[in-house]
């Protein structure tokens, strides 16, 4: 029987714990394609390594998962609305892409020169393969390739 420390050692996959770091060095499965069926559809929620995301399919077919929560006031990108290349949030309008760069900002009042592109929402890379979309969420600068021929 392994004690507390042990066991919670061996179990929380959360971002600071050492489980979760080992396993954010692989690429995972987020969700399968077939939830993401047509460009600019409904996201989905997902769940993985205790962090809530979101997964969606953008106009162009590209498949992004990203933090579930807004960046600007932290609402549910879920209940966001997939619109012309980008993933807008229903409280204020904030729009990002696949890749959680800000592309709109309305209303809010920038310092000269600004753009909205400086701003950048937590997502992750993503593949898809062999019918399930696969994210990597470890430090991007040690992403391994992402290889298909473990699944021929």
């Amino acid at each position: 029987m392994l004690n507390k420390e042990d066991n919670d050692l061996l179990t929380r996959v959360e971002n600071g714990a050492p489980l979760g770091q080992l396993m954010r060095r692989y690429w995972m499965p987020a969700c399968m394609s077939q939830e993401l069926p047509e460009p600019d559809g409904d996201p989905i929620q997902v769940r993985v390594l205790g962090e809530n995301l979101v997964a969606f399919r953008d106009t162009e077919g590209r498949v992004g998962v990203m933090d579930e929560l807004c960046p600007h006031r932290r609402a549910s990108l879920y209940h966001g609305r997939n619109e012309e290349g980008g993933l807008r949030c229903l409280y204020h309008g904030w729009k990002m892409d696949v890749k959680g760069r800000v592309m709109e900002t309305p209303a809010e009042v920038r310092r000269e020169g600004s753009t909205a592109r400086e701003i950048q929402h937590k997502a992750y890379p993503v593949r898809e393969s062999h019918g399930f979309v696969w994210i990597y969420m470890g430090d991007e600068a040690t992403m391994p390739e992402f290889e298909t021929r473990a699944f021929a």
